[in-house]
């Protein structure tokens, strides 16, 4: 992005806005990209490398982008990225989901209008042409949001569902279908929205958030019995939670195999009279359900099989005339409504046991209709809404209002035996909201479950990220495949391409526009791929010479989308079929959680069947890895929605912190399929959340402010003494100091385990494993460690080996994070490379076997456990660690640990951290400096020992440390209790460590740590010094001296051993603080006023300091 730069201008100063406004400093980058074409130059740069096939699932343009859409689109880019650095042509295409109801239901409110009427009154034309427009309303927020969050993608050529080469293609795949015999009419119940007209496909009804928690009635009726000579009156008792389809009651079901009684019960009397003073009836219901709907008072007079139930009859709850309709697969007997039937499916699990059968409402229903051949009533039809008046009740009440007025009026005329609520969930409409109901209605299909082995297999071979999601969820939806219902009774959607003949019923499809045209004889003036101008096509019927017209649906818009492999290309049409091959089947694509029921299923479903059939594609798999977000929530774990107030916008998100903050907070906040709380709100939102805690702020400052911080500190020292990484003359690896080897050497084993992770697709480790390197090792270890080193002043083969060794790490991060976070990684690049090229441009690192020490590592590993068990021993003893300590000792439970230890390097490191002046004997022998001790693990032995538990704690307190030590080790030991031989095993016991020579000791099971906190003049006063030397330092920060600044230096002690500390580590204190004036005086400097501290003990001190001349 720049000129190769010279030893002058590398390492020059981050951008002043980077932390105060990293938004602004994100927007210069973004210009400099767009200036000099840097994705283009990619695409250019690896135009013949080998192909990584990435799919864009297409958003819908007439919705605004959400925050949720930051996530998908951030895995989607950090994986493309990495790709093209891993060398790979990576084809970024995107796409547009431009039909279906979210299209419709848009242009409806924009309009005004609602409903399949008001449409077709408005003009089926001038509707489809407002949806045209209507797809391309937030196209510009979409691409701006992607370019925004660094999302490069293809917006100059992309892919549009309504394109008329994308629905010619979508034609040929339907044809390929139907010629395979695997498309079929049929009159099913499906899930129906009433609102939008159209039946839903299972995968639609199956999305998250379709089913809601729900109160509904739940009633149960009598139904009188017709022609029983009985006393009293008698009834069936059916049960229903559905009220709204009584009217349209045509039999009841009965399980021929249980038992059913004929019971005696009291009738219901008035308030405060006598139970039975209004006399009996008699009542039918399963004998398994009487307690449970009849209580414990009553009389049983018969008891039957269902089988001897059927073909009685019964009047029906409501007697007005509703209309019968033409069930398609079979004729009707009229003899047969309002009787008893046997269906296997009646469950005794709750209600009665006696079923009410409305068939157009009922899957299981419309399956017993056609085998009695039951005529069909239809009280609601397809707008949802009662199609004639039924106890009062008008026409054009939606059906989930009636069931109040239908309760009232069957318990008015003592129909209603029981009435409750009950909470259960209830399907809704996707897309409107609307309540669903089981509709019986005509429809094209696809027979997905007759190849439901093949999409198994072919899902099998998919990597998923998470693996549950594909071989538990997605699995078990495809082994429960139904068959895919591909129509939609609506307007603006791909036109199925099905010609159905008026006179014989056969059957025509047409896989392209040129097939039409032959069909036809000619396409009409200004032909459209879209209704209604498709919808005038007819031609003659080859079988019998009737009329051939196109059936009114339109596609599921789902198939459009799964389609997009292929009609992206505009397949097999032209030279497409080579084209979509090279990027067939998919080698990732990512989406939501949501789309296992969506667009995994589409892709999968479409794919699995075309691959086999067509002879240039691949087969085995769609897609080969697939990974899935999980829904963001919150910060209180709700999910995010305009109605509730509670949604976030993305760009007010960016605004604040910048994208780079963001993307690295979803994705090393994230658990691959998992929810996740935002842990952000927009600033009006926070007066009133109580615990507000700002998780992308934290991450700024934790990960994206140390890296900075981390550069700045580099670049400071490597400007002022002219640093080149070049420069042929700095020290070799290998004979650079033990601790810069270890950085190198980790810095290798990073690069591995980081590309490990993104092979498997585990962005979140990737960060995770950045972080931690980044904040533990490299600033809090390695930095902090070698101040020193850089603060010198003569450049020496010390300080080059240290500017070099950091350089390396920081260049090695750079590159891994250029993924994740593209536009801290660029700034950082152009300071740090040399080449002066994007760091997108550049390849991902690879690591130098040759650096890797493994031995350096594991010594580190130690020191480092060391040092946390010497920080919790110094805290027991309340020792600072700006108080130096006479010594301390180390043993390790094994040989090649207590070599590491004992090595130069990690002695160095652990006395210099803890501030330590000596290290102790390392002695093999327990008993000498520590005891292992072991007790009874109550809760795992207890279980097994009873009531000689007791007896066995003792024995194991009373083990020797060799056979402490063996369980320690993993090992068993035998106790002998009451003449008998116990085994315990380690689980079964808890091991301490205690001192037995007078020091402290602290343990982690392999290392034991000794520490002598005793404490003589000689550490007090040099543990003085160094408080001395922090104060200095950050008066030195607050007066805003710059780091390489050298100063004049009073110093005025009040207090004997202060004094005498002042005296005796002058020199220390001078260097500490690049001082090259020092004194210690009562007499502060010209211009620098004395700043007072008491250090507690009756000690204080005064400082002055000033810029050295």
């Amino acid at each position: 992005m720049s000129p190769k730069k010279s030893p002058g201008t590398r390492f020059a100063a981050l951008p002043e806005t980077i932390s105060r406004a990293p938004d602004a400093a994100e927007l210069e980058i973004l210009a400099g990209w767009e200036e000099q074409g840097v994705f283009a130059a990619l695409q250019v740069a690896r135009a013949e490398a080998p192909a990584f096939v990435f799919w864009e699932g297409p958003p819908t343009a007439n919705g605004r982008p959400g925050i949720h859409h930051m996530l998908s689109r951030t895995i989607k880019d950090t994986v493309c990225r990495q790709q093209s650095m891993l060398g790979k042509r990576v084809d970024r295409k995107a796409g547009w989901d431009t039909h279906g109801l979210p299209v419709e239901l848009e242009v409806e409110k924009t309009l005004g209008i609602s409903g399949k009427p008001e449409i077709e009154k408005y003009g089926i034309a001038e509707f489809n042409a407002k949806c045209r427009e209507s797809v391309w309303t937030y196209r510009q927020e979409w691409e701006e949001l992607s370019n925004r969050i660094g999302f490069w993608l293809d917006y100059e050529h992309p892919y549009a569902t309504y394109d008329e080469d994308f629905v010619e293609s979508v034609w040929y795949i339907l044809k390929k279908f139907h010629d395979g015999g695997l498309v079929y009419r049929g009159k099913r119940v499906v899930h129906f929205c009433g609102r939008c007209g159209t039946g839903l496909s299972a995968h639609e009804v199956g999305q998250p958030g379709v089913y809601q928690d729900v109160v509904d009635p739940s009633v149960t009726v009598r139904f009188p019995v017709l022609g029983e000579d009985s006393s009293e009156p008698l009834a069936l008792l059916a049960w229903t939670t559905t009220p709204w389809t009584l009217p349209s009651n045509v039999a009841l079901a009965v399980h021929p195999a249980v038992e059913y009684i004929r019971a005696r019960v009291a009738l219901p009397v008035a308030k405060g009279a006598e139970p039975g003073s209004a006399g009996h009836e008699q009542v039918w219901l399963a004998a398994a359900r009487a307690n449970a709907v009849l209580g414990e008072d009553f009389e049983v007079l018969e008891t039957v099989l269902g089988a001897e139930l059927e073909g009685r009859r019964y009047s029906p709850p409501f007697e007005d005339e509703v209309p019968e309709v033409d069930p398609g697969a079979w004729q009707p007997d009229p003899a047969r409504l309002w009787t008893v039937i046997s269906a296997d499916y009646v469950s005794t699990s709750d209600g009665t046991g006696i079923v009410h059968q409305a068939p157009s409402y009922g899957v299981e229903d419309w399956g017993t209709a056609g085998e009695y051949r039951l005529p069909v009533r239809q009280a609601v039809g397809t707008e949802g809404r009662l199609v004639v008046d039924v106890a009062g009740v008008r026409a054009g009440t939606f059906f989930k209002d009636t069931d109040k007025p239908l309760i009232r009026d069957l318990n008015d005329r003592g129909r209603m035996f029981k009435a409750t609520q009950a909470s259960h969930s209830y399907p809704h409409c996707w897309r409107c909201d609307t309540a669903l109901m089981q509709f019986a209605t005509p429809a094209w299909y696809i027979r997905t479950s007759s190849y439901k082995q093949r999409m198994m297999d072919y899902n099998s071979r998919c990597n998923w990220v998470p693996r549950e999601v594909g071989e538990k969820r997605f699995e078990n939806w495809l082994e429960n495949n139904i068959d895919w219902n591909i129509s939609r009774d609506r307007y603006w959607g791909t036109p199925l391409p099905f010609w159905v003949c008026e006179d014989c019923d056969a059957e025509c499809a047409a896989g392209s526009r040129a097939e039409i045209e032959k069909l036809a004889g000619g396409l009409p003036e200004g032909f459209d791929n879209h209704k209604p101008v498709i919808d005038e096509v007819s031609f003659a019927c080859t079988a019998c010479g009737g009329v051939m017209r196109r059936t009114r649906a339109v596609l599921d818009c789902w198939f459009d989308s799964g389609s997009m492999p292929y009609a992206q290309h505009h397949f097999p049409f032209g030279d497409s079929s080579e084209k979509t091959a090279r990027a067939f089947p998919a080698d990732f694509i990512a989406e939501g959680l949501d789309q296992t029921r969506g667009w995994f299923y589409s892709l999968i479903a479409i794919g699995a069947f075309l691959a086999e059939e067509e002879p240039a594609l691949p087969t085995g798999a769609v897609y080969k890895s697939c990974v899935v977000n999980g829904m963001l929530l919150d910060r209180v774990g709700q999910k995010m929605s305009k109605s509730r107030g509670n949604a976030l916008l993305p760009f007010e998100a960016i605004r604040e912190h910048g994208v780079d903050a963001w993307r690295w907070y979803l994705l090393s906040s994230s658990t691959p399929g998992e929810p996740l709380r935002v842990e952000w709100l927009a600033k009006e939102q926070r007066a009133e959340a109580q615990g507000y805690k700002d998780g992308v702020l934290d991450v700024r400052r934790r990960f994206l402010g140390t890296l900075l911080n981390s550069y700045k500190f580099f670049a400071e020292y490597a400007r002022i003494d002219g640093f080149d990484p070049v420069d042929p003359d700095l020290p070799a690896a290998p004979v650079r100091p033990e601790i810069d080897r270890w950085l190198l050497s980790r810095t290798q084993t990073l690069i591995v385990a980081v590309r490990r992770s993104f092979a498997e697709y585990d962005l979140s480790g990737a960060c995770q494993l950045i972080e931690r390197f980044v904040v533990d090792e490299l600033s809090n270890w390695y930095i902090r460690r070698n101040r020193r080193r850089f603060w010198k002043g003569e450049t020496g083969a010390d300080k080059l080996a240290a500017y070099a060794s950091l350089h390396t790490a920081l260049s090695a991060v750079t590159l891994l994070i250029a993924p994740v976070v593209p536009f801290v990684s660029e700034i950082l690049w152009q300071r740090l490379g040399d080449s002066g090229a994007s760091v997108h441009l550049e390849f991902f690192p690879e690591a130098d076997e040759e650096l890797v020490d493994e031995d350096l590592e594991k010594a580190m590993q130690l020191v480092e456990r060391v040092i946390l068990m010497g920080r919790a021993l110094r805290e027991r003893a309340g020792r600072k660690v700006r108080q130096p300590l006479r010594s301390i000792s180390v043993r390790a439970s094994d040989a090649a640990a207590l070599e590491l230890l004992a090595g130069e390097f990690a002695t160095e490191q652990v006395l210099e951290e803890l501030n330590i002046k000596a290290w102790g004997s390392l002695d093999t022998d327990d008993g000498k400096l520590c005891r292992l001790r072991a007790k009874a693990n109550f809760k795992v032995l207890g279980r097994r020992l009873g009531s000689r538990m007791k007896a066995a704690a003792a024995l194991i307190l009373d083990l020797d440390s060799g056979q402490v030590a063996r369980l320690r080790d993993g090992e068993s030991v035998t106790l002998e209790l009451d003449g008998e031989e116990l085994a315990i095993s380690p689980d079964e016991v808890t091991i301490t460590v205690e001192s037995s020579g007078g020091l402290d000791v602290e343990s982690d099971g392999r290392v034991v740590v000794f520490l002598d906190a005793e404490l003589d003049r000689e550490l007090l006063a040099e543990g003085l010094a160094r408080e001395v030397i922090s104060r200095v330092n950050a008066l030195r920060k607050d007066r805003g001296l710059a780091v390489e600044q050298r100063i004049a230096l009073r110093l005025d002690a009040d207090g004997e051993l202060l004094e005498q500390s002042l005296a005796e580590h002058a020199g220390l204190i001078a260097g500490e603080t690049l001082t090259s004036d020092f004194e210690c005086s009562e007499e502060p400097l010209p211009d620098a006023p004395w700043e007072e501290y008491d250090l507690g003990e009756g000690l204080s001190l005064r400082i002055a300091l000033a810029a050295a001349e």
